[in-house]
């Protein structure tokens, strides 16, 4: 059995020969930094990946890489040390059963980060907003003047920045709940969670559970660090509430969007109250939508928490750009624009995107299914789409919804249903019925993986076809 001792103490003590689970983006990377502190990894996948050939790699130290593509069987576990898992890979297959058993320590990829890292980290987490969020925390840093890099689930693992940092730097990290399984000591000084509505329900069985893992960023904090949460969302608020009975709880700043009087930042008519403050008007923000409203909050109260400049922070406010795959404008095309929200992979993140276009929608969804209720989403297209185009693995299930929507209501306001099977064909049914003034929005409500390899290659597809439309349209 290994003991780990001490805070933040990188690996534990007596930890030689480490296996890593998933040669996806965080597995390299975290296969990589191993390696170059000195420890023997084993990189294992069971899929169909492609490695380079220089993964196979080794040092004078005695360092060394080796890959093992296929099953995954027991034999990968002799003299193992320690596993790192990916995140895509659950916590009930065989080989980390056995490993537990065995009392071998499984950690997340963020787990080594912190552990090899020695910056102070800021982490947002919840269902829907992570990613804008994440983002808009580093982009009032960098505002500020101040080093920082932006990781995690957005896109960088956060072991790419082993031996690769400056000290002083910020890291803020977006994660996951798949993240959130396997952390041990991860202890970030800020940590946000923003919202908790149904999502991954195939891996983690109940929103209650679902609550209990997203509520572990705050696991480890203690007095001194700081806890912003939502008032607003009532997991969420349930998740605070039993925070601040904790003997070494951190310091809790609520923001609320429904102008609650007794929160610190918050919404008040027209106008945003950070940190107690007045401060921006709504028409200032560069973000529009009254979830990114939150977003907004939730940001810059974590950055004013540890003393940044207001200043900066509301400059930071005016000029976000906004990130790429969540209502991105792809292009407008005979009049039509075209939305990319492919980073909309559950049901609620679909409703937000919905509800920033009221009117003349066609609607993109489909994917594969997280065990999702797709009846509220059929509820919000009356009125609102005039047509809805079905992709992916999970059409049958949402054709199913908008079907027991229609006998329950006048047929005649329903939008059109359109069986399209992908992406492709999906954008030129809704090129051809879209008539000026309307709105093509990809906003799928489901994951990407039966079509493609994540949300990014979806939506840099849904960009391409538009351009195509376009130059078409020149021609």
């Amino acid at each position: 059995m290994v003991v780990e001792t001490g805070r933040r103490s990188s690996l534990p003590y007596g930890v030689s020969r480490v296996l890593v689970l998933g040669a996806g983006r965080s597995g390299l990377a975290a296969a990589r930094a191993l390696v170059g502190r000195g420890y023997a990894v084993t990189l294992s996948d069971s899929g169909p990946v492609e490695l380079s050939a220089d993964l196979d790699v080794g040092s004078d130290a005695g360092a060394s890489m080796v890959t093992r593509l296929g099953p995954q069987g027991e034999e990968l576990l002799v003299d193992v040390d320690l596993v790192i898992k990916s995140p895509g890979i659950p916590g009930d297959v065989p080989i980390v059963w056995t490993a537990r058993r065995r009392g071998i320590p499984v950690w997340s990829e963020i787990e080594l980060g912190y552990r090899m890292l020695r910056n102070r980290i800021s982490a947002v987490t919840g269902t829907n907003g992570k990613t804008t969020t994440t983002s808009l925390v580093g982009h009032m840093f960098a505002m500020a003047g101040l080093p920082v890099q932006v990781v995690g689930n957005i896109g960088t693992a956060m072991t790419n920045l082993v031996d690769a940092i400056e000290p002083e730097a910020e890291v803020v990290v977006e994660v996951s709940s798949f993240q959130l399984e396997d952390i041990h000591q991860f202890r970030p000084v800020v940590a946000i969670l923003l919202n908790l509505t149904q999502d991954h329900l195939d891996r983690h069985g109940t929103m209650e559970h679902y609550a209990e893992i997203k509520a572990r960023v705050f696991e480890n904090q203690q007095t001194g660090d700081v806890a912003v949460l939502s008032a607003d969302d009532p997991l969420v608020a349930s998740v605070g509430r039993k925070l601040a009975r904790r003997d070494t709880a951190p310091e809790i700043i609520w923001f609320s969007t429904a102008g609650l009087h007794d929160t610190v930042s918050r919404l008040e008519g027209e106008r945003l109250v950070l940190m107690g403050e007045p401060s921006l008007r709504l028409t200032e923000l560069n973000l529009k939508g009254l979830h990114n409203v939150e977003n907004c909050l939730a940001a810059a109260s974590a950055v004013l928490s540890q003393g940044i400049d207001k200043a900066a922070v509301e400059e930071a406010l005016r000029t976000f750009p906004g990130v790429e795959h969540r209502l991105q404008w792809a292009g407008t095309v005979r009049g039509v624009q075209y939305v990319n929200d492919s980073k909309a992979t559950n049901v609620e993140a679909a409703l937000k995107a919905l509800s920033a276009y009221p009117r003349d929608v066609h609607l993109i969804l489909g994917g594969r299914d997280k065990a999702s209720d797709y009846a509220p989403l059929a509820q919000a297209c009356l009125g609102t789409c005039r047509s809805v185009y079905l992709i992916g693995e999970a059409a049958p299930l949402i054709r199913s919804a908008f079907e027991t929507l229609a006998e329950q209501v006048d047929r005649e306001g329903l939008p059109e249903l359109r069986d399209s099977g992908d992406l492709e064909r999906a954008v030129h049914e809704a090129a051809a019925a879209a008539l000026e003034g309307d709105t093509v929005l990809l906003a799928p409500a489901c994951a990407s993986f039966d079509q493609y390899r994540n949300f990014e290659e979806r939506g840099h597809h849904f960009v391409r076809l538009v351009a195509e439309l376009s130059q078409a349209a020149e021609r």
